[in-house]
């Protein structure tokens, strides 16, 4: 931690693959907040057309340029999140062979996870769901009575930056960069960068270029007694936890952008046609009109050649369509004017936007909110409309799964238990379902194929099935109390 021209130069390797990350990860955040590229680029050459336009002259009429976003992106995201964390994944720990269990470890866990627990697992999602990977940062400390403190939150994935061992096919986390914009101690911006390891924390600040210099360099954190900041941990592990969308750390994004652009484009096209088609191209017989215009300058004055002359530039005749709404013709028969429209292809329109629709579905791997039935309720059809859905969220749920596992550990560790204690995660899915048939099945299901307890936990009419198997056990206690003074039977406990 002591060579700063190594953390420099290892910071520096981290650069390109973090700017390819960054371009990708950003633009899923884009799509997410309902800024899709058709934006930034409209539906056709417009700003082409508006720039000539505005180079040759000014004039009230222009062309229409409606940048309209489906925002598709966010439904289907907000969708898979929903069906997967609307109820966050509970943890629970296996029966003993005492048969007493591990209820007060459990306890203290759930107690340490708190109840920002469903918070911070659906952001993690989402920031996957975006970018590929979400990030959990977790710490220890004391709080403002001294008493000692376990907590954590989800940080932006455009932040960090990690390097795995990949000597094994089970890689582990060797370092982490985690940079950001920062005020330092005399309140000047700065990149701020933390190089994590196993063992220890160092802190660095890079200054923002000025004219006096234009490439600063990286140095260490200095504290007010002059020492670097660098700072040990007893974490046991680089605290912070990578939960990937998939096992590739691909985006949701990557499946459908294109299929979404085309949307984007086609809807603001025919929404510029019906602006155009509103202003009407006049058709001038036997007049040649005018083959060039004067240039003018920002202020509107024309400019002029060197000569004093004012500069004609040459005028594109599909261009100066655009800009007049009228076309000079020649004509043998004398003069005359009629208006011109041009017709709006709304059949082919329409059919290309049903393909696009259908294609969208099956490519993002979501559920159609518009079937193309929905007579049929049971649940053997409500499965086949969510079978998509559920594949591509079994491939975050086996992701995840291994992250909250890294994460429980994280927990036992600073509770100073054993770290190889097994944790059962539950995960339901959150989605319409015929609560009649399920129950049924549940009741008509012998003991001796399932459990009590996981009869409880799969009802559809259970929230908590954990609290729900405590009543359920204090009330046979109460019945079984009730029988027996009925009989006249005192209990040992009594």
């Amino acid at each position: 931690m002591q060579d700063l021209n190594a953390i420099r130069k290892y910071i520096q390797n981290t650069e390109g693959e973090y700017a390819h990350f960054a371009v990708v990860a950003q633009e899923g955040f884009d799509y997410y907040s309902n800024h899709d590229k058709i934006k930034n680029t409209g539906a056709a050459a417009i700003d082409e057309v508006n720039g000539y336009l505005k180079l040759i002259g000014a004039n009230p009429l222009h062309s229409a340029d409606n940048r309209v976003s489906l925002n598709r992106h966010r439904l289907v995201v907000d969708q898979k999140i929903g069906y997967l964390f609307s109820e966050p994944p509970q943890i629970d720990v296996p029966e003993d062979d005492s048969g007493t269990g591990d209820d007060p470890l459990l306890k203290q866990v759930q107690d340490t996870m708190g109840t920002q627990w469903p918070k911070v697992i659906r952001q993690l999602g989402l920031d996957a769901s975006n970018t590929g990977k979400g990030w959990l940062e977790y710490w220890s400390g004391k709080d403002d009575t001294g008493k000692n403190v376990f907590d954590y939150w989800y940080i932006t994935p455009l932040t960090v930056r990690p390097t795995y061992d990949r000597s094994s096919a089970k890689k582990k986390l060797l370092y982490l960069i985690r940079a950001y914009a920062f005020l330092d101690a005399g309140g000047n911006p700065v990149t701020r960068y933390e190089f994590w390891d196993d063992q220890e924390v160092a802190y660095l600040i890079k200054p923002e270029a000025t004219a006096e210099c234009k490439a600063p360099t990286i140095d260490f954190e200095t504290l007010p007694d002059g020492t670097y900041n660098i700072q040990p941990h007893d974490y046991g592990r680089i605290p912070f936890i990578e939960f990937q969308n998939n096992a590739h750390a691909d985006n949701d994004l990557i499946m459908y952008k294109d299929i979404i652009d085309a949307l984007d484009k086609l809807v603001s096209g025919f929404a510029n046609d019906i602006d155009d088609i509103q202003e009407i191209i006049w058709v001038l017989k036997n007049y040649n009109g005018e083959r060039e215009v004067t240039a003018y300058n920002q202020d509107g004055s024309p400019k002029l050649d060197n000569d004093g002359n004012p500069i004609k530039r040459p005028v594109d005749p599909v261009q100066m369509m655009k800009l007049k709404k009228f076309v000079s013709v020649d004509g043998d028969n004398g003069g005359g004017v009629e208006p011109i429209q041009a017709p709006i292809p709304f059949e082919a329109r329409s059919k290309f936007r049903e393909i696009l629709n259908e294609e969208f579905w099956f490519s993002a791997m979501a559920v159609n909110p518009n079937p193309p039935t929905s007579g049929d309720q049971s649940g053997v059809y409500i499965s086949y409309l969510y079978g998509q859905l559920e594949e591509k969220a079994g491939l975050m749920e086996t992701e995840f799964r291994t992250a909250i596992d890294e994460f429980l550990k994280a927990i036992l560790h600073y509770l100073g238990s054993d770290e190889s204690t097994q944790f059962n995660q539950t995960w339901k899915r959150t989605k319409p379902q015929n609560d009649t048939e399920i129950s049924a099945i549940i009741a008509q299901t012998p003991n001796t194929v399932m459990s009590d307890e996981t009869k409880t936990k799969v009802h559809p009419l259970v929230d908590d099935w954990q609290a729900e198997r405590a009543q359920i056990e204090k009330e046979q206690q109460e019945r079984e109390k009730n029988r027996m003074q009925m009989m006249g039977v005192k209990r040992n406990d009594e």
